[in-house]
């Protein structure tokens, strides 16, 4: 019996050991995915035929294995999102240079919006491995192009329902049910333009002779809309007062249609045009929004954690300016209401204030470069923000300014801070987040004041896995002042990754507009 026992435990642990040293082997022999060895990369899902997106994240510092995947898989779609508005905007701007600037109104906001872009049916593989987790999102591009294809039917079959409904109640002269009608327009128009900027991305890669052909039937323009609308509403707007008053109205009239209506706004500073730029007036006119708001009773406007963002951009033609106004949930990136107005720009220049930052015309060329040949991270990623959490980067003199960044694995920190007269600091080089820091925000323990010159102003943070190659600088009242011109530093900067094939990089730029009081 005894014996029997210990034969039985024998040949159980025996069983055990053989299962265990075949799962070593399968393992041992488990090969690894080439898209992590190729770094987002792979032969079986070729770019040309696949959306595709990477992303790590670590277990460390109390992340465990089970969160550190569902954060790659999250930096991976992030990635993916990230790839489609650099190409959409640097299509994007080659058209607006082909069709002036009507063209650039109606799509550049679209294009900004597609960094909040959710693609639905992502397929996704994960990888673990050394306490680093790995994943990558994939979808064939022709399914995506056939789903949103249908979908922008849909909304172009909404909209010509909405307005069609509300032309039917101002025949009744039932006003208000009409202002509601119409009102409902302006969300789809911007769903609209959104989808017709990822369409336009997609036919890239799509014989001509299978792209979706383009629609004879009248298309409903913003312009039938705020025509209609101003025709019904009787409230002139003679003053950017009124301006104020008008958009501030018709988010109300929206927001408040919606079945479950967010309880807290966050209104953002308008930015001229798609440089995402501030300016004098942008101050003024934020202060307006927010007071015309709270004079309509719209919700509870706040600074901090709210339910949907309102921001906004405004565009100068030869003789009009025309504003567009859009609220966002935080949580789903959906549009929740949007309107749009133009008014002569007399209106807007009476207030004396400034449109463009002072160094309107450096900054935007400083801009170019940066979108040219710009660089999507696959790996490392490197998240900052300022003291006003990069959502009101407008800084008046002598205010103050702190960064905290936070990044997904140990890596050293380049701040270059573009200054509004074109000088160029460096702020911080070499500069090591350890393994302690990693996954967590980290405040750089610097802090910035606001003065001359004033103007837009670029903060721009390189992260690397590697020691950074030294940069040629010079020396003035304790700054280090690069000596490379922006063209030659940007090149070799996010050239210095093909170097050393292993080596990860990311960039992170905040735009900040400065002023006096």
């Amino acid at each position: 019996m005894k014996q029997r026992n210990r034969t039985s435990v024998i040949m159980c642990t025996m069983t055990i050991v053989s299962f265990c040293c075949l799962a070593a082997c399968m393992f041992a022999n488990a090969e690894t995915p080439d898209w992590v060895t190729m770094q987002g990369k792979s032969k079986l899902y070729p770019e040309s035929v696949y959306l595709t997106g990477y992303g790590m994240a670590m277990a460390i510092n109390g992340v465990s294995e089970t969160q550190a995947r569902e954060t790659a898989v999250m930096n991976a779609r992030k990635n993916l999102v990230e790839k489609i508005r650099i190409t959409i905007q640097a299509t994007t701007t080659s058209r607006i240079q082909e069709a002036g600037e009507t063209y650039s109104s109606t799509f550049s906001s679209a294009v900004q919006s597609t960094a909040n872009m959710v693609i639905q049916g992502l397929q996704s593989e994960e990888y673990f491995d050394d306490d680093i987790a790995y994943a990558f999102v994939f979808l064939e591009r022709n399914k995506v192009y056939e789903e949103y294809d249908r979908k922008l039917r849909s909304l172009k079959k909404e909209l010509q329902d909405k307005y069609r409904g509300a032309e039917a109640w101002a025949k009744q002269n039932q006003k208000t049910k009409a202002i509601d009608e119409y009102l409902l327009c302006y969300p789809l128009i911007r769903q609209i333009e959104e989808t017709e900027a990822l369409l336009n991305f997609l036919s890239l890669s799509r014989p001509s002779n299978q792209r979706s052909p383009v629609t004879t039937e009248e298309e409903i323009t913003v312009s039938h809309i705020q025509n209609a609308i101003t025709a019904l509403v009787l409230h002139p707007v003679r003053t950017v007062d009124d301006v104020g008053w008008y958009l501030a109205y018709q988010l109300r009239e929206q927001l408040l249609k919606i079945p479950t209506p967010p309880t807290s706004l966050m209104v953002m500073p308008f930015t001229f045009q798609d440089t995402k730029m501030g300016s004098p007036f942008s101050r003024y006119f934020h202060h307006l929004l927010k007071q015309k708001m709270a004079e309509l009773q719209l919700t509870n406007v706040v600074e901090h954690n709210a339910d949907a963002i309102i921001d906004g951009t405004y565009w100068m033609f030869n003789t009009q300016v025309k504003f567009i106004v859009t609220a966002r949930a935080v949580t789903e990136a959906k549009i929740l209401a949007s309107a749009e107005i133009t008014v002569d720009s007399s209106l807007v220049t009476a207030v004396s204030k400034p449109l463009k930052p002072e160094n309107y015309l450096r900054a935007l060329e400083d801009q170019r470069v940066f979108e040219r040949n710009e660089v999507v991270a696959n790996g490392l990623t490197v998240e900052a923000w300022t003291n006003k959490e990069n959502l009101n980067n407008l800084f008046v003199e002598g205010e103050k300014m702190t960064v905290a960044v936070r990044v997904n694995m140990p890596c050293y920190l380049r701040f270059i801070y573009h200054m509004a007269d074109g000088k160029r600091v460096v702020l911080l080089d070499q500069y090591y987040i350890d393994q302690s820091k990693v996954n967590l925000v980290y405040h750089i323990p610097v802090e910035f004041e606001c003065a001359e010159p004033f103007g837009s102003e670029v903060l721009q943070i390189f992260a690397r896995t590697d020691k950074f190659e030294p940069v040629a600088v010079e020396t003035i009242d304790g700054y280090s002042y690069l000596k490379e011109d922006l063209k030659g530093f940007v090149a070799t900067t996010r050239g210095m990754k093909a170097a050393k094939p292993r080596s990860l990089q990311a960039e992170k730029r905040i735009q900040i507009t400065t002023m006096r009081e």
